[in-house]
């Protein structure tokens, strides 16, 4: 289940009709997921340091903007994306997400 409602993701990739609702719902998903993959995190609701869990509940905690947009991003390389578009919007993605990401080692 996604973070991002549907809704959203439709507003942002400019589409208004329903035909593609369960196409979306699965690159969306699958975009959650590989933002989690990048960034080295279990979910997409706790956003404080990667080696402590934050105290606060996670229900209180909003998805970074940088994140939410490039998870927005890389559906919008799935969905809509010449494949030399698509890589060029992949690597916009990951820098959105670079700051969030855990165990780079040192």
């Amino acid at each position: 289940m996604s973070v991002i409602l549907l809704a959203d993701a439709k507003k942002y990739l400019d589409v208004i009709h329903s035909y593609d609702d369960d196409k979306i719902q699965m690159l969306l998903d699958s975009a959650e997921d590989e933002a989690l993959q990048f960034m080295d995190r279990a979910n997409l609701t706790d956003w404080g340091d990667c080696c402590e869990p934050v105290s606060e509940p996670v229900s209180e905690q909003p998805l970074p903007g940088s994140v939410r947009l490039g998870i927005y991003i890389m559906l919008q390389a799935a969905y809509q994306a010449s494949p030399a578009d698509a890589e060029q919007l992949r690597d916009v993605a990951e820098v959105k997400l670079m700051p969030y990401r855990c165990n780079l080692g040192i």
